[in-house]
């Protein structure tokens, strides 16, 4: 008897593994499919339907129940558009990057072009007066990369010094100086006084364009800020500044991707089904 009710519960796990495996194929399959909606909010809207739906009596039925939930949360939060300011700077930033990029770092452009596409999602979460800004960010925040702009070898810094010659206000210059983290690599790298020469934002624009980097893959689609933070560990190594200076602003990273999560969840409530 003991036997029988250890071969139940067993089978009884498998199945619940199995479930959860669906459902995590499901998340990957859904973020990418509706790359116009953070990803944070789709993984959201999945831990509450499967909770919702935990107790179906047909297990296997939970991962499409899920998936129908999460669809029809997607539809209400495309549908709910913000409006930008209007102004140039966007449309400056997105061809100044495609000029420095495209070419010559394909991969560098569809990451930037990824994080482009976050910063529009996120943008509701900041003043009309703001957005734009954000996005310009977006799109110029690696150009630093870029060998006509590589200089100091920090491209935080080299991005943001091209930025201010070109006459961009000390914002923007700042945002990209220091986004996602900078301030650690500098300090590990001997650059510290050169960053300094830009004034860091800590506010929840800041905290936006750091969520549009951190949840945005190196080719341009959505993640979570823990598989991008781990793909940065394995494609730099243990020795690159960059990974040694998660030591040191990983949890900064995170907590940023945090509030502007928190603040898109007031902007927006998925639908109920």
């Amino acid at each position: 008897m003991l036997r029988k009710a250890e071969d139940v519960l067993t089978t009884t796990d498998v199945r619940r593994r199995q479930v959860d495996e669906r459902i995590r194929r499901l998340e990957s399959r859904l973020v990418r499919e509706h790359d116009e909606v953070p990803p944070s909010l789709v993984h959201e809207w999945i831990e509450r339907a499967s909770a919702r739906f935990g107790d179906a009596r047909v297990r296997d039925f939970v991962p499409l129940l899920v998936e129908r939930a999460v669809r029809a949360s997607v539809l209400g939060f495309s549908s709910d558009q913000h409006e930008m300011s209007g102004t140039w700077l966007p449309d400056w930033a997105r061809n100044t990057a495609r000029r420095l990029l495209a070419d010559e770092l394909p991969r560098r452009w569809a990451h930037t072009a990824g994080v482009a596409r976050r910063a529009r999602q996120v943008a509701r979460v900041l003043p009309v007066e703001e957005r734009d800004l954000l996005v310009a960010a977006a799109w110029v925040h690696d150009i630093g990369y870029a060998a006509e702009l590589a200089d100091t070898g920090l491209h935080s810094l080299d991005g943001a010094r091209y930025l201010l010659r070109a006459g961009l206000s000390r914002r923007v210059c700042g945002l990209v100086a220091h986004h996602s983290g900078a301030s650690a690599v500098a300090e590990l790298t001997g650059m510290a006084e050169g960053l300094a020469e830009f004034g860091d934002e800590r506010g929840r624009l800041r905290d936006a364009l750091w969520y549009a980097d951190m949840t945005t893959s190196p080719d341009g689609h959505p993640t979570t800020v823990e598989e991008r933070l781990a793909e940065i560990r394995r494609r730099r190594g243990p020795d690159d500044p960059v990974v040694r200076a998660l030591a040191i602003n990983g949890d900064e990273r995170l907590a940023a991707v945090r509030r502007i999560h928190r603040l898109l969840r007031r902007t927006y409530k998925p639908a109920r089904g």
